[in-house]
């Protein structure tokens, strides 16, 4: 029996004991008003139906979402990563799942990037991005090809899978099962008007139903219920030969969502209206007797199986990842039995991945629900700081209690409180007390969660320590050798800053560049003026490189008229305009002591850091070294990457 039956005769038990008293009441209420008495159980049969399909969307859409989330499957639309390996993956999940068809990753032309598309498409995908298809919203193809399909963007590529329509599929059982009052049946309708069912899937809405049927549903709300709407039948309708006919629709899913439709013919209600008025004074006598012990009865076969979800849930939560519910029924409950022990396996998988990741890094991971605003560490947080919250509220949490440097102070307050607010806050640098009492450097990076209206609702970050690399910055900074001449770095110097800045680049995830410098024919200026001349000029070279990239870098001389600079986050501080700039600066020239003008020409070239932290210094030096030297080949004055 389903469950829907089920509590429609508790429902009907519960009624009996006050229809005793007023009996001859209900023989006149049943007549006078069954009519809509039936548009009631009409509208509540659309309502259960609704109920159960936004738990089978919900899963849907977060099995699509978890699987566009992937790092592999980004990797692969963002034109690296291993295809074969991520397409192994899509085939491994149509083999698993029997409702999946195939899953594909494909451009905005719906050309294939990654899988195999489904043999019924005969590789022609053109339907996932034909116009008014959106994101995260299931659609039907037509009769021929029996498929659904959702997307999900993937930067700007669309994560498509593809699900199977026949006689097993959860959204054809709904249509199928759910047939009343002999000839009224329930359909469900996509956002292009095809409806489901296990004999006409991709059936357009229009050759079922009227087109008031289908003005109505360009106006249904997300979860709003239509009153009745009566209609003319034709040869064509769902209920063929049937004058007038009734309908019921809700709207499931948001505005694009999938819409479910209840029709009967309109005698039916008279026809049942007759029929339970001449037996309910005879009946109600009996089931009077019956209705106690029968409601208790069915309430305890009814919520048995809830009991059972709710048992297997409090498991999961005090760590029992193992705990599935056993007990699976062909009902309402079976159905989301199935839909629960999927989605607990899928999370079950994404906690194991995500603990593995946490455990074998150093890194503090951290979360921020800005709905419930509760806060959660990863475990090794322990192993860097002492504090233990009371709750997981974030006014008990190590966010807002921990013991900050006072110079960091403020500025951490001042952070901590724009990315409450949902301002966007890349990651900054700070001094925390750890478990020892001592002060250390961490690296904070936060990325926030957003819900479909661009509100933020969660911020996952991570804590990098790199106290080890800044306090070997400042203790290099303190016994930093200078040139006697120019005041800069000296080349052992600069080579272990460049060290140094390599190791925090790849803490910040940002680039870096290294800058040659050389000043052309500079032989010159010695045997044309004077050594003291050529002095000058190197200290003239040396102030204008260090006042151009001194506020977001540094430089150094790295012997005789050759210079480094060294540009930290590259990607912002542009190194090609900074070396135009010296270039430009060095060429307007200055008056040596001599009263002369001399005007300096260089030769710079650049080396980049983008991902590649494991370069050596001595590497990374050479080829400015060499792209210094292509400029010297083709006309100094200049510079080049390499």
């Amino acid at each position: 029996m389903k469950i829907k039956t089920m509590i429609m005769v508790a429902a009907i038990c519960f009624a009996i004991i006050p229809m005793v008293i007023y009996a001859v009441f209900a023989s006149v209420l049943v007549s006078s008003n069954g009519e809509k008495e039936f548009h009631r159980q009409m509208t509540d049969l659309v309502t259960n139906q609704a109920q159960t399909l936004d738990i089978y969307l919900d899963t849907v859409q977060k099995q699509n979402a978890a699987l566009a989330a992937m790092d592999e499957v980004k990797d692969v639309a963002g034109g690296r990563g291993n295809k074969d390996y991520v397409g192994n993956i899509f085939s491994r999940l149509g083999t698993d799942n029997s409702s999946i068809n195939a899953v594909v990753l494909t451009d905005k032309n719906a050309d294939i990037i990654c899988g195999r598309a489904p043999s019924a498409l005969k590789d022609d995908l053109s339907m996932i991005t034909a116009e008014g298809v959106q994101n995260d919203v299931l659609y039907i193809g037509d009769t021929a090809n029996k498929l659904m399909f959702i997307r999900t963007a993937v930067g700007d590529k669309y994560l498509v899978t593809f699900y199977n329509i026949d006689a097993d599929t959860f959204l054809c059982k709904i249509p199928a099962n759910s047939t009343f009052y002999n000839k009224g049946m329930v359909r469900v309708v996509d956002p292009r008007n095809n409806w489901i069912s296990d004999a006409n899937a991709g059936t357009n809405l229009v050759e079922q139903y009227t087109q008031a049927v289908v003005d109505r549903i360009a106006t249904l709300g997300d979860g709003e219920v239509t009153d009745i709407i009566e209609f003319d039948g034709d040869s064509q309708g769902a209920i063929a030969g049937v004058e007038k006919k009734l309908a019921v629709m809700t709207r499931v899913g948001g505005e694009n969502g999938l819409v479910v439709i209840a029709s009967c013919p309109s005698n039916m209600a008279n026809i049942i209206s007759g029929s339970v008025t001449s037996g309910v004074v005879t009946a109600v006598v009996l089931l009077s007797l019956l209705s106690i012990a029968g409601a208790i009865a069915v309430a305890i076969f009814v919520t048995k199986p809830l009991v059972t979800i709710e048992e297997t849930l409090t498991k999961i939560r005090r760590g029992d990842h193992e705990a599935r519910i056993t007990t699976v029924s062909n009902n309402e409950y079976g159905q989301i039995s199935r839909a629960f022990n999927n989605l607990v396996d899928e999370i079950v998988v994404s906690e194991d991945r995500y603990r593995t990741i946490t455990e074998m890094s150093d890194n503090i991971i951290f979360e921020w629900n800005l709905k419930t605003n509760e806060v959660f560490f990863s475990n090794n947080f322990n192993k860097k700081f002492s504090y233990r919250a009371p709750s997981d509220h974030f006014a008990d949490s190590f966010l807002l209690k921990a013991k900050l440097h006072s110079d960091d102070s403020e500025r951490y307050k001042a952070d901590l409180e724009k990315l409450g607010n949902g301002e966007e806050f890349k990651g900054n640098e700070y001094r925390m007390k750890n478990i020892y009492g001592d002060f250390i450097w961490l690296l904070m990076r936060t990325a926030t969660l957003r819900d479909k209206d661009g509100n933020p609702i969660k911020i996952v970050g991570v804590m990098v320590d790199i106290d080890r690399a800044k306090k070997s910055e400042q203790q290099l900074t303190a016994r930093a050798s200078f040139d006697a001449l120019t005041e800069l770095y000296n080349r052992e110097t600069v080579e272990s800053q460049i060290d140094n800045e390599i190791a925090l680049s790849a803490a910040r995830k940002s680039e870096m560049a290294v800058l040659f410098v050389d000043v052309d024919d500079f032989k010159h200026f010695n045997d044309q003026y004077s050594h003291a001349t050529g002095d000058q000029v190197l200290k003239f070279v040396a102030k204008t490189v260090n006042n151009i990239v001194g506020e977001y870098g540094f430089a150094g001389r790295y012997g005789g008229d050759e210079f480094i600079a060294c540009i930290r986050n590259a990607e912002i501080n542009d190194p090609a305009r900074a070396a135009q700039e010296i270039i430009s600066k060095l060429d307007a020239g200055f008056e040596c002591d001599s009263g002369d003008q001399l005007r300096i020409s260089v030769s710079i070239g650049i080396a980049l850091i983008k991902d590649d932290y494991n370069t050596r210094v001595e590497y990374l030096i050479g080829k400015a070294d060499d792209a210094m030297y292509s400029v010297k080949k083709n006309g100094k004055s200049n510079f080049a990457f390499i």
